[in-house]
């Protein structure tokens, strides 16, 4: 009997095993939006003490938003060269996130402070603040609204007046994104990091759909090794028709330009059919597989199972 429960066990975990593998690769297959390489114009120097939460360029002037207790700044950085033209030091209290340049004010997050800072352009004087509700990660703007991420898959869109909120924005489908943070508002595209990783999506600022996304992982970044020193950064120059893009202590900032691969037609779309190819091809193999292991199962009656799970994750990495 104990022989029996013993094999029970060991197959209805490999049934489940094998259920959530296929079910990973299904949503991972469905994750792959159409794919975009890049080309570095030119690189500049990046202060590797910087650890960079947002990033963005306004009338050819670059601004940087960096965080860390106590560390926490708003600069405003050379495009040339990289070297700091003007700064001004967050409360120590809060723990710097992305911004946003309108007009001539500068609104900075805060992770979880609960505020978003408002600064002027002209010379970093404090404007005042407005309240936040959960974390801050991201935030961009368009004339007529902007968008803010908190580390999910869900975007806040505010008036960017009053800072009043006017909706949400859910990006992607269940499960197929996640950790979205700094943002980068362009044309009808929302731009973000993923934090963590090495990509940037782009994302249909209307629909949420995530249009293509485009690995940057063989960009030069830090130097340290230190595991926090991640893509992160990302912002529009006009004048030079690319994107600037560094990470957290990076030694570097890249201005890169970005190609849809495959001819994808409007910017940047979906290869659905090789999607749903590979689905199929996973379906046609996973399913007969979980058949034949469930009649097996169904020949034995085994005593109730339960499994539990006390373990809890954590992750000690610095946002």
């Amino acid at each position: 009997m104990e022989r029996r429960s013993y094999v029970v066990v060991t197959m209805r975990l490999t049934v489940q095993t094998l259920f959530a593998c296929i079910l990973t690769l299904i949503l991972s297959s469905s994750a792959v939006s159409g794919s975009t390489s890049y080309d570095v114009k030119k690189s500049i120097d990046h202060d590797a003490n910087a650890f960079t939460q947002g990033l963005e360029m306004y009338e050819g002037k670059m601004y940087e938003s960096t965080g860390l207790y106590g560390q926490s700044q708003l600069r405003q950085i050379s495009p040339a060269d990289g070297s700091l033209i003007m700064s001004v030091d967050l409360p120590s209290t809060v723990f710097g996130e992305g911004l946003t340049v309108i007009d001539e004010r500068i609104l900075v997050l805060t992770w979880k402070s609960g505020l978003i800072l408002e600064y002027s352009r002209n010379n970093f004087s404090s404007l005042g603040d407005y309240p936040l509700e959960g974390e801050g990660w991201g935030i961009c703007s368009f004339s007529d609204r902007l968008y803010i991420s908190n580390g999910t898959n869900m975007l806040s869109i505010r008036d960017p007046i009053t800072l009043d909120s006017i909706g949400t924005l859910t990006v992607g489908s269940d499960g197929q994104v996640w950790n979205l943070n700094e943002l980068e508002c362009h044309g009808d595209h929302i731009l973000a990091n993923q934090w963590m990783t090495p990509f940037v999506h782009v994302i249909s600022a209307t629909s949420g759909e995530i249009l293509s996304t485009v690995d940057l992982s063989s960009l030069p970044s830090g130097t340290s090794g230190d595991r926090n020193e991640v893509l992160n950064g990302i912002a529009w120059d006009d004048e030079n028709g690319g994107y600037w893009v560094t990470g957290k202590n990076w030694t570097h900032m890249h201005l890169v330009t970005l190609s849809p691969d495959d001819n994808e037609g409007e910017g940047f779309n979906e290869d659905q059919n090789g999607q749903m190819t590979y689905i199929g091809a996973l379906l046609i193999l996973g399913i007969p597989s979980l058949g034949i292991i469930m009649a097996i199962l169904s020949r034995v009656s085994p005593p109730a199972l339960i499994i539990s799970n006390e373990e809890e994750q954590t992750w000690s990495g610095t946002r």
